[in-house]
């Protein structure tokens, strides 16, 4: 409509420039980005039971009170590669002790799983070296063909690589955040929580 009535010299540069300013045109401009995705391990492609290959990690701590006294809690969470389906367990501490009971919680609610994914935390290792020697030490021929063929595999990312265990770490924020905005400050006692 311009050119129609005006001469202007360069008119389509000066166009453009107006455009590549206009932070509403360059939205709507852009491509959307193309990312190549790997592909998804075969454990979270098959069709498993609920549970049946799970990450876990620990979030926390949370604060609780015990007798006028505060102290601190750590959720254990456990995901379903799968279904993406959640399972929390508290625990007073983060030790192996205390983690091997909420993982012996965890199998007599959801039944056993074969895989484990998870970071390579201390109580982590140790419940995985435990396990193994557990297995490796019963005597009874039966017991022992039931244990290796129910056996957990577990699997450790890479160290000091977080965005390796992907779908058990970000849950963590999905269940700090609730939990903070929910409590607020309040300090529970451990059964209530």
């Amino acid at each position: 409509m311009i050119k129609k009535r005006f001469w202007i010299p360069k008119g389509r540069q000066l166009v453009k420039k107006v455009i590549n300013k206009c932070l509403i045109c360059k939205k709507y401009s852009l491509k959307p980005a193309e990312q190549v995705t790997a592909q998804l391990p075969k454990d979270r492609l098959l069709e498993n039971s609920p549970f049946e290959i799970s990450g876990l990690d620990f979030a926390g701590p949370i604060l609780y009170r015990c007798d006028k006294e505060v102290r601190k809690a750590h959720f254990t969470i456990f995901t379903c590669a799968v279904t993406r389906g959640i399972y929390l367990e508290l625990v007073s501490s983060m030790s192996t002790r205390h983690f091997l009971l909420a993982f012996r919680r965890f199998i007599s609610r959801r039944g056993g799983c074969s895989v484990v994914y998870s970071d390579n935390a201390k109580s982590f290792k140790a419940a995985s070296k435990d396990l193994m020697y557990f297995s490796k030490i019963l005597k009874d021929s039966e017991f022992k063909d039931f244990i290796s063929s129910r056996g957990i595999t577990w699997k450790f990312i890479v160290e000091r690589a977080p965005w390796w265990g992907g779908f058990h770490e970000r849950l963590v924020k999905s269940l700090k955040d609730p939990l903070r905005k929910i409590l607020g400050r309040a300090l529970l006692t451990f059964e209530e929580l």
